[in-house]
């Protein structure tokens, strides 16, 4: 997400985050690295709990990611 010539690829919140990528293979590796570095640091994500949404995709690749 872009605001003005800022690039943002992730929101923070208390205890949520919001990671933003163009492609699913590059969230897969950012989900990667965020379980990877909270576990290092004691903390544990709660994936029952974790969302993807998809915008600005077609129907086909839609269907690819349920």
């Amino acid at each position: 997400m872009s605001l003005g010539q800022e690039v943002f690829t992730d929101l923070d919140f208390a205890d949520d985050v919001s990671i933003m990528a163009e492609m699913l293979e590059v969230l897969i590796l950012a989900l990667e690295i965020m379980n990877e570095e909270s576990s290092a640091r004691g903390l544990e994500i709660n994936w029952n709990k974790t969302k993807i949404q998809a915008s600005n995709i077609s129907s086909s690749m839609v269907s690819h990611l349920c």
